[in-house]
């Protein structure tokens, strides 16, 4: 019974410590206000076609948006028993699961094509994934 005990609590650290995002929100602001500047010309040959384009008051918005599904990782405990009169079992799943992740990002442009306003929502991770880096020669 012992040795259950320290698989339960070293399976708990180890999987308590692989539920933290990574990225921090500012690295994320970090790498998308790189983007500013930009002619949204070389935003979308880098990015791809945005998923809406829409303007408002003189001023041009163009949205990304990624979505999927990831599987969190799961720590199940069961007990059972057979032999003579008894035979049975009970198990549980402990976190684990399915968790939608996604990342929205905007940006705003002006009549020239120049990236003027960046923001994003969503899960931090996935909006690094989804925002390329800029290199320096782009304009």
């Amino acid at each position: 019974m012992t040795s259950l005990k320290i698989l339960t609590i070293s399976s708990l650290a180890a999987l308590l410590t692989t539920g933290c995002a990574s990225i921090k929100p500012a690295e994320v602001d970090t790498k998308l206000s790189a983007w500013q500047g930009s002619n949204i010309d070389t935003v979308i040959q880098t990015w791809g076609v945005p998923s809406a384009d829409r303007e408002i008051n003189g001023k041009q918005y163009a949205k990304w948006n990624t979505r999927e599904i990831k599987n969190r990782p799961s720590f199940n405990i069961g007990v059972g028993g057979f032999g003579g009169n008894f035979f049975g079992s009970i198990g549980t799943t402990l976190f684990g699961g399915k968790k939608d992740v996604y990342c929205t990002v905007q940006v705003g442009y002006n009549e020239q094509g120049i990236v003027t306003q960046t923001n994003w929502s969503g899960d931090p991770d996935a909006c690094n994934s989804a925002i390329p880096d800029r290199e320096e020669q782009q304009s």
